[in-house]
């Protein structure tokens, strides 16, 4: 297992490969099309392990980075296309691993909304249980339309007072889980988990309905 995470600032990447666990993380901000690959080349070479020697992906599909999330699945699809044999893809979204992290390290005694800041004002949310079980859909809201419940960020955002820091240990974890419990997806129909346009495309909607509108 390759697990990799390119959604935020910080790209993390950890393997469990022939019994071998190891983790990288790299402060990729803007980087990841130049850091992503050097990570795993030197988690697999540190352990004398190649790319043939993985049998499985987990991937983070956001929401997060629309570049970052872009450059990790184009990354695991190529490396899937160089292999002989057919590989496991895993997604994994930000919101279950910030789930994952804050129930392992603080044990919420409710339910609480995992956060990550979409820009504009606005805010990507998912409900999840005081056991870490997602209890509510995927939601792009306004900071006025977030309920009273507990909630919980990134520790490098400031959207509330409960912060977690990512790791690529809970990451490989997480994925280790997933990889027990859950049904792979082909590599050719895994796609980023985005909620909403990038700001370019914003952006551009915006310049355009003042054009039509001059």
């Amino acid at each position: 297992m390759i697990a990799i995470c390119s959604a935020f600032k910080k790209a993390m990447v950890a393997i469990d490969i022939s019994g071998k666990q190891d983790y990288c993380q790299v402060d990729a901000n803007c980087g990841h099309s130049e850091k992503l690959l050097p990570a795993i080349d030197f988690l697999l070479s540190k352990n004398n392990l190649t790319i043939a020697d993985n049998d499985s992906f987990a991937v983070v599909v956001g929401p997060g980075s629309f570049t970052g999330l872009r450059i990790a699945l184009a990354l695991i699809k190529g490396l899937c296309a160089g292999q002989e044999e057919k590989i496991e893809v895993y997604p994994i979204t930000s919101f279950q691993l910030m789930a994952y992290t804050y129930t392992k390290h603080f044990k919420p005694e409710r339910d609480f909304v995992c956060l990550v800041n979409a820009l504009s004002g606005k805010v990507f949310a998912c409900r999840y249980s005081k056991d870490g079980l997602q209890i509510g859909q995927e939601q792009l809201l306004s900071q006025e339309q977030l309920e009273s419940e507990q909630q919980v960020c990134l520790e490098e955002e400031d959207l509330c007072q409960n912060k977690v820091e990512l790791s690529p240990k809970e990451l490989l974890e997480l994925a280790l889980i997933k990889k027990d419990q859950a049904q792979p997806v082909s590599v050719e129909k895994i796609a980023p988990l985005y909620l909403r346009k990038s700001q370019a495309e914003d952006d551009l909607e915006r310049r355009e309905q003042k054009l039509k509108k001059s």
